[in-house]
């Protein structure tokens, strides 16, 4: 990832701030056994220790600037309900992999809290 993303004039990582993400789950005690069993935070000190040793800044989102990331059209702003691998936008018509538009979405806040420019939804 570290070695990706130097291929870009200002690299930077971005990923959610994970802090608190078990607080607030509570479902089945055998998810609730998986889910906390997981170690969320192992990953991103890999990546953030990578990212240092190569110079490239890493950034984190609060919740708050990641809501709906994976809802809304990266097009067009539009936020609704992902079926399947193919987010599908019902107002623009636009289909893109979920994960890549979450991806899209994500880099757009970033950007724009960065103050490298705004992004506005497209329109017509």
């Amino acid at each position: 990832m570290v070695q990706y993303v130097k291929q870009f004039p200002k690299p930077v990582i971005v990923m959610e701030n994970l802090n608190g993400i078990r607080r607030n789950f509570r479902k089945s005690k055998k998810l609730n056994e998986r889910f906390h069993s997981l170690s969320f935070r192992k990953l991103q000190t890999y990546i953030e220790y990578k990212a240092n040793l190569e110079g490239v800044e890493v950034r984190y989102l609060t919740g708050n600037e990641t809501r709906n990331t994976s809802k809304g059209c990266h097009v067009c702003g539009h936020v609704a309900r992902v079926e399947g691998r193919i987010y599908k936008c019902p107002n623009c018509g636009m289909g893109y992999d979920r994960d890549l538009n979450t991806c899209v979405n994500i880099a757009h806040r970033m950007m724009s809290s960065m103050g490298w420019g705004s992004r506005e939804p497209r329109t017509g």
